[in-house]
């Protein structure tokens, strides 16, 4: 069942600042705040086809998770919907809304 989620703008900073200083190698955070739990398929950038993600995390509503691929930027595909698709860089920390609603936690 979906619903709306209020996430608090200064407290997602603090944890996403948090979150992004612990990331690794082509990671990225992704705080999933869409009302509903999600696998977020990722895959390189230089990918055109989407054979195989390199990672497909699952997310739950309102939690943080990590995404990850190669490239200076990566594909990412909400429950593999390739219509919703957006970029990823790594080292930063996003808030998935829903289907083109992503938004930079800067």
């Amino acid at each position: 069942m979906a619903s709306n989620v209020e996430v608090d703008g200064n407290g997602l900073v603090k944890q996403a600042a948090g979150i992004v200083t612990s990331l690794s190698g082509n990671t990225a955070a992704l705080h999933n705040a869409c009302g509903k739990d999600l696998k977020f398929y990722c895959y390189n950038s230089s990918d055109v086809i989407f054979l195989i993600s390199n990672t497909k995390p699952f997310i739950a509503n309102n939690s943080w998770g990590e995404i990850a691929a190669a490239g200076k930027h990566f594909k990412v595909h909400p429950d593999d919907e390739t219509d919703h698709e957006f970029l990823a860089k790594p080292g930063k920390a996003y808030v998935y809304r829903g289907p083109g609603k992503v938004e930079e936690v800067k």
